[in-house]
């Protein structure tokens, strides 16, 4: 099946329980016709150091977030108040837009907002044209590590996904020969241009007695083992390093298909960290720049679908 109908089609179907939500954004998808233009679902933004927040569609090459709000958000003064601080939490802390459709209106009104919501999508498209700085909805390049290294950087909101653990590697000019240990498979592997940064591919899945977990919310990673002896002598070790690790996480994406997504760079957390609980890697930037091995510091994060 085609890529983008496949994905699409996952889109809509995981609205379907939102009778009025899945109306609308059928209807946004439908009218704007356009799939060289990209729309992501349920993405999850950093609000504050502790929150997050959880836009509806987002369209990641004009930097716009759509609400679609149900009734429900419009019953009392205090849900009104706390969508607005929400609403202006996410724009001051991404310098994105979020678009808000009213969907306690009747279905006149609502379609008037949908076709407010295409004029300006399709403006602002006018104008990344006319400039030559629209960039195509192309899953073909997202995969590609190739396509990455052209670029010079990698950044969160690219939705980077790799296939493959040598993809990674190509990348970043490793020798993905090295990521073999007799018949097991490494879990990470030194940067090259950079040992004290580790190119790091953790799952939730156990592998060799590792576990990890990954709190999308809190930026968080936690790195344990079943065996108390060997989780704690992997937090002493960390405990006295300050190491960098570029990670990609191993995940199943909207398709279902299993691939290595480019989730930020992590730094160990002293604080949150500990024998008993493990070695816990917090979020501290976004976009890592592939030829000075830099990386800009967290402000917006999104994270796994």
């Amino acid at each position: 099946m085609d890529y983008k109908l496949d994905f699409m089609s996952r889109v809509l179907q995981r609205t379907a329980s939102k009778k009025i939500e899945h109306y609308v954004i059928s209807r946004i998808w439908h009218l704007l016709d356009n799939y060289e233009i990209k729309m992501v679902p349920q993405q999850y933004v950093s609000r504050e150091l502790t929150k997050y927040a959880l836009t509806d569609i987002y369209f990641p090459q004009f930097k716009l977030h759509v609400e679609v709000n149900e009734p429900a958000h419009y019953h009392s003064d205090i849900i009104i108040e706390q969508d607005l601080k929400r609403k202006k939490e996410i724009e001051e802390g991404t310098n994105h837009k979020i678009f808000v459709i009213d969907c306690s209106e009747d279905i006149d009104h609502i379609h008037a907002q949908v076709d407010k919501l295409l004029f300006l999508i399709n403006s602002e498209l006018e104008i990344q044209i006319s400039k030559n700085e629209f960039i195509s909805w192309r899953p073909e390049n997202e995969h590609n590590p190739h396509y990455w290294k052209s670029k010079g950087s990698i950044a969160v909101l690219d939705e980077i996904s790799l296939n493959t653990i040598e993809d990674i590697c190509t990348m970043f000019d490793a020798d993905y020969r090295k990521t073999i240990r007799g018949f097991l498979r490494k879990g990470g592997i030194p940067n090259p241009k950079d040992p004290n940064q580790l190119i790091w591919w953790p799952s939730d899945r156990a592998r060799s007695g590792w576990v990890n977990y990954f709190n999308q919310v809190e930026g968080t990673i936690t790195e344990t083992h079943i065996n108390p002896t060997k989780a704690s002598e992997h937090y002493n070790f960390y405990s006295q390093r300050g190491d960098t690790r570029i990670v990609f996480y191993h995940f199943k994406d909207i398709l279902g298909m299993t691939n290595y997504k480019y989730v930020g760079v992590f730094k160990n957390d002293k604080t949150l960290s500990s024998p008993e609980d493990g070695t816990v890697w917090k979020i501290v930037g976004d976009r890592f720049n592939l030829q000075t091995n830099t990386f800009e510091e967290a402000s917006f994060r999104a994270v796994c679908n």
